[in-house]
């Protein structure tokens, strides 16, 4: 057999060069599967270089595939050290990076050589996973294993991997380790220093955070979405508002996670002036197509009682999630609009939307505001039954509010006392309070005895 002259080899080069631009300039799935097709029938199914384009857009593109790329990589029979790299590297940004781990294993198994990319996705895949350890050991014990075989093979000469180490302790709240990596980097930059900043925010060291961030040479979003966002999620909102305006005030542009922050703030103050203009920059900035932000907003108006505001910005919505669904149910449960928020549950069944369990509780809610205990009961009942959402103690403790308030004193007791989940003294302190409003002392003294059990000093009293 002859090998192909150069005739024949001119329409296959031609092919694949064609097969290569299709794939770099890919932008969905579904135009991918087309590429691979046409792939698989010109016999370029095991061409390096297309298959490398078809692994990098399904593994780590936002439109890709993490399973199809998982079935592309199956199928070659030695993958190299870029192909375990690309795949790795989508582990380790999926809901599931310890597989990451897992790959890198399997790499050394196979003999292929890791190259610094590869601790580089290794450390920020380690840095993502949540590890039950020993409360009594030092947090450093996560990280070493990753760190020393870092300075083993040579790699720790790359900043970008020495700012992998600094964020994979940063991660895991270890300033102190943190500091040490950082002090040993030669050349340190805003990455390094923003990982800096976040070991202490996840330490709960706000001030020393804070001290970090004044520090540093230069700021990009990353320091300043961090610093604001740590202060939004302690409850220091005026804080995180003022940060937010000098931000702006330097010219840096936020990004969806610091709007999130800064509409919570606003939320957590009531500053409806402040949500006003958050709400404005979104819309003339071209925000407004992101759904985190769009919920967000519904959340402020509701709780700060503008409803014609947040259903304003739920039907300007295009897309919705389920969370969309769900603030915009709670935020009519919440505000005494109990026929809106059963109208919204049932167009959720017509737009395919699978209800949670907070979408329950907080149709529940409407139900007790309404006093409609039959129906609140066959919903509570549905949810488990139809649905097969288990019932937390927040939709017991609605559920004796419910009845409590109806009058169904027994029922509620009885809804307790068999109820799957261990009681606590919110949900019996809930009945005890129907008690007192409906004023049967008989049975706010048998409460009492439960709550008793629970804290004998808690000092109860039934009327």
């Amino acid at each position: 057999m002859h090998p192909p002259n150069n005739q024949q080899c001119k329409p296959i080069l031609t092919l694949a060069s064609a097969l290569i631009s299709m794939a770099e300039a890919c932008n969905s799935m579904s135009r991918l599967k087309q590429i691979h097709a046409h792939s698989l029938l010109t016999g370029l199914h095991d061409h390096s270089i297309i298959l490398a384009k078809m692994l990098r857009f399904a593994a780590v593109s936002p439109s890709g595939d993490l399973a199809y790329a998982q079935r592309l990589f199956d199928q070659l029979p030695h993958p190299n050290t870029f192909f375990y790299n690309t795949l790795i590297r989508g582990y380790a940004k999926s809901s599931i990076p310890s597989y990451s781990l897992y790959l890198v294993n399997q790499m050394r198994q196979n003999g292929v050589d890791p190259d610094e990319f590869t601790f580089n996705f290794l450390i920020k895949a380690r840095s993502r996973v949540r590890v039950n350890i020993n409360r009594n050991l030092p947090l450093v014990v996560e990280g070493d294993e990753i760190h020393g075989a870092v300075l083993k093979l040579g790699f720790s000469s790359h900043l970008f991997v020495r700012n992998a180490l600094i964020h994979l302790y940063a991660a895991r709240g270890n300033p102190v380790v943190a500091w040490r990596v950082f002090d040993e980097t030669v050349g340190v930059d805003v990455v390094s220093w923003s990982g800096l900043v976040l070991a202490h925010v996840r330490a709960g060291e706000l001030e020393r955070a804070r001290w970090v961030f004044d520090q540093m040479p230069e700021r990009d979003v990353v320091s300043w979405t961090t610093m604001v966002s740590a202060y939004s999620q302690a409850k220091y909102s005026r804080e995180a508002l003022e940060l937010y305006m000098t931000m702006l005030d330097k010219g840096v542009r936020p990004d969806e996670v610091t709007l999130v922050s800064v509409i919570s703030a606003c939320t957590n103050l009531g500053d409806l002036q402040m949500g006003y203009s958050v709400h404005s920059y979104i819309d003339e900035n071209g925000f407004g197509w992101m759904v985190s932000l769009c919920n967000a907003l519904i959340d402020m108006y509701a709780k700060c009682g503008c409803m014609d505001r947040a259903w304003e910005v739920f039907n300007s919505m295009s897309r919705k999630s389920l969370v969309t669904w769900n603030s915009m149910i709670s935020a009519c449960a919440n505000n005494r609009n109990p026929e809106d928020a059963f109208g919204l549950f049932s167009r959720m069944f017509d737009y395919r939307v699978a209800p949670d369990g907070v979408t329950f509780l907080a149709v529940l809610t409407a139900y007790a505001h309404v006093g409609l205990v039959d129906e609140g009961y066959r919903l509570f009942e549905s949810m488990q039954r139809d649905h097969g959402i288990e019932a937390r103690i927040e939709h017991y403790g609605c559920m004796v509010n419910m009845l409590g308030q109806a009058g169904w004193l027994e029922e509620a007791f009885e809804l307790i006392s068999n109820m799957p989940l261990p009681s606590n003294d919110v949900v019996w302190g809930v009945l005890l309070a129907a008690c007192r409003k409906h004023g049967d002392e008989y049975m706010g003294e048998r409460v009492v005895k439960k709550l008793l059990e629970l804290k004998p000093d808690g000092g109860y009293y039934t009327s």
